[in-house]
């Protein structure tokens, strides 16, 4: 059975230069591993690095555009090599409310290319160099949003839905490799994606308070890292709900 992952020494964080990854990358660096920051714009992850190297941290900038799933797997593998990575995680992702009336592929492909094939490209970029050592930890960021399907979020409901499913199978081919997996599904965070909605977001969350959440999951070796807890319950228990109940209760509840 795979052993639970020990304090990463080398970690890799898509989405680093804001929200969620950067606090993520500042925490971790902060217990002593060795962070490499992805993220479009080198300029941003310069500052991130900057912040952590001052407080006496480790960190790398990685330039990378997740939406290109090549160019991904390619340089992460690369620096694999180099830097044998610990953890992966990916974090990167876009949302965004789209009603099926406005509705347009162009609409729907950004979200789709950024959290599927970029988060899931990132992952299988690691994946050979863990399993040959014996040992690696990769974590993908999905969303209670993918629980079930929400008003108005078709394609990122779709797009977590996508990626939990692949973490779930990835979990039980990995089992007894030394490769652990995590599926971190947060709920509302108080970050630059939530900044300025004007729809209901029950249970925000500090973003100091879901890094707190995540770390330890990751500490323990949890599987799924659900939060914040009563909406992952709440949300968990509509699966027992027909379809046709669910739309009615999702319609009066959740409006965007």
């Amino acid at each position: 059975m795979t052993q639970r992952p020990k304090h990463p020494r080398s970690a890799l964080i898509t989405g680093a230069s804001a929200g969620i990854g950067r606090a993520l990358a500042e925490r971790l660096a902060s217990r002593g591993t060795d962070v490499v920051l992805v993220a479009r714009r080198a300029e941003l992850l310069d500052e991130v690095r900057a912040g952590i190297e001052r407080s006496g941290g480790r960190a790398r900038v990685l330039a990378l555009d997740v939406s290109r799933p090549d160019e991904v797997v390619e340089a992460i593998a690369a620096l694999d090599r180099e830097l044998p990575l610990d953890m992966v995680v990916a974090n990167a992702g876009i949302g965004g409310s789209i009603a099926a009336s406005d509705m347009t592929w162009a609409k729907v492909a950004p979200v789709l290319q950024i959290n599927v094939m970029g988060a899931i490209s990132t992952l299988c970029a690691a994946l050979p160099g863990m399993i040959a050592r014996g040992r690696g930890h990769v974590v993908g960021v999905s969303s209670l949003a993918g629980i079930r399907g929400l008003p108005k979020t078709a394609p990122y409901s779709a797009s977590k839905a996508a990626l939990s499913t692949f973490l779930e199978s990835l979990a039980i081919d990995l089992e007894e490799t030394g490769v652990f997996v995590t599926d971190v599904r947060p709920g509302y965070v108080k970050t630059d994606l939530t900044a300025g909605r004007t729809y209901k977001m029950p249970g925000l969350m500090e973003l100091a308070d879901a890094i707190d959440i995540i770390t330890r999951g990751l500490d323990d070796g949890a599987r799924v890292v659900a939060f914040p807890k009563r909406l992952a319950a709440a949300l968990g228990a509509t699966r027992a709900l027909p379809i046709a109940a669910y739309a009615k209760l999702a319609r009066r509840v959740i409006s965007r």
